[in-house]
Parts: structure tokens; C-alpha cells; sequence
């Protein structure tokens, strides 16, 4: 695919997209109907690499964008104890930060900087939460991984690409290592695959109007 075409594709599906946000039909990262019709030959790795809206949850709350005020709310009102901070951070081993992925969840390139994002914030407030709760480890891992998925879906997809031997470039998506944090979209909502903001508000869209 040459720089034109690949072009062109990006703003179809950008377009697509920014349809469905304004209609409030999004699934995870990006809505299935526009990767159906823009990307026909990803729509099956988006159904197995990202849930969709209303998935049930172990926690009992469907996954929506509207948790994720309540997931940072969980970040900052939580203090663990010793032996739930052991927990969790067993609970964060496995994981990668999809918006700097050459660094753990349990520590993003931004905290270098005193900062968080909240993607990883609202991920993480949701993993303090099930500790507290006393879910194990392993249950705590899949949830965080499962949020992930749902809100940086365009990430595990391209990530399933590379394993599969393919170049993300070629079907419009960044490559696993150009997260969000490494093109400047920090604070870009969550919702266009941005990190949702840096402060305590968490931009899950643009504001309509």
C-alpha cells in the first residue's frame, strides 16, 4: 500500500469513527462497524482482541466509558494496605502501559515525570478496587487486561498483527511501540485512543457543539 492509499484509508476510518462517536455507538478503542466497512480484513482480530461495549465484567459493572470516572476515583481514594499492595502489584506484573509499551503498567513513562495518565490511572484504580475487594491476583490481571482491550483496542490488535508476522502500517494502525504517549496524544480523550488527560478529569470524549 503506498503513502497515498494508506492516507486515504486513515481518514475513511477517522471519519467512520467520528460518525459513530457522535452517535454514541462506539465499541471498544474503535467501532466495529467502521472497522467492518474501512478495515474488512481486521474486523475478525477486533472481535477477539477487543470487547465491546456491555461485555459483563467479574466486578459486575458492564464495560462502558462511563466507568471511567469511577475507576479513577478508585486510583485516588484507595490506600492499600501492605499485604494488598503485594497483591497488587503481582496483580500489575504481567501487564504493559499500551500507551508506552517499552514500559510496565505498574510504571509508565510518564511517572518519570511525576505525572499519570489516565489510562493507566482508571486501569489501575480499577485493580486497587478489586484487591481491596479481595479478588486474587490472577482475577485482578484479567480485568485490568480486559479494560486495556476495551479502551486502547486499536493496540492489541496491531500487536496480534505483529505476532501474526503482518505490519500494522499496512492496515492503517500504529505499530505496538508508537503508543499513544510517543505521538503526543497524552491528552487526547480515550475514546480516539488518547491517553484521557493527564489532570484529575478524565477526557473520555470530546465535548459536542
Amino acid at each position: 500500500m503506498n503513502g497515498m492509499a494508506l492516507r486515504n484509508g486513515r481518514e475513511r476510518l477517522r471519519k467512520a469513527v467520528a460518525l459513530l462517536v457522535a452517535g454514541g455507538a462506539l465499541t471498544g478503542g474503535v467501532a466495529f462497524w467502521a472497522v467492518s466497512q474501512v478495515r474488512p480484513a481486521l474486523a475478525g482480530l477486533y472481535t477477539q482482541e477487543v470487547p465491546p461495549v456491555g461485555t459483563e465484567t467479574v466486578y459486575g459493572l458492564p464495560l462502558a466509558w462511563e466507568n471511567a470516572p469511577l475507576f479513577a476515583q478508585w486510583y485516588d481514594g484507595i490506600t492499600l494496605s501492605a499485604e494488598e499492595a503485594k497483591a497488587f502489584s503481582a496483580a500489575l506484573a504481567p501487564l504493559r502501559a499500551p500507551c508506552c509499551d517499552d514500559n510496565p503498567l505498574a510504571g509508565c513513562c510518564c511517572e518519570r515525570g511525576g505525572l499519570i495518565c489516565n489510562l493507566v490511572r482508571t486501569t489501575r484504580g480499577l485493580g486497587k478496587h478489586l484487591v481491596r475487594q479481595g479478588y486474587p491476583p490472577e482475577a485482578v490481571t484479567q480485568a485490568m487486561d480486559q479494560w486495556l482491550r476495551f479502551a486502547h483496542g486499536d493496540y492489541y490488535v496491531a500487536r496480534a498483527l505483529v505476532a501474526m508476522g503482518k505490519d500494522p502500517t499496512a492496515y492503517g494502525l500504529f505499530r505496538p511501540e508508537h503508543g499513544a504517549c510517543y505521538r503526543g496524544l497524552c491528552t487526547a480523550p480515550l475514546q480516539e485512543g488518547g491517553c484521557g488527560g493527564m489532570g484529575k478529569e478524565v477526557v473520555v470524549s470530546r465535548p459536542k457543539g
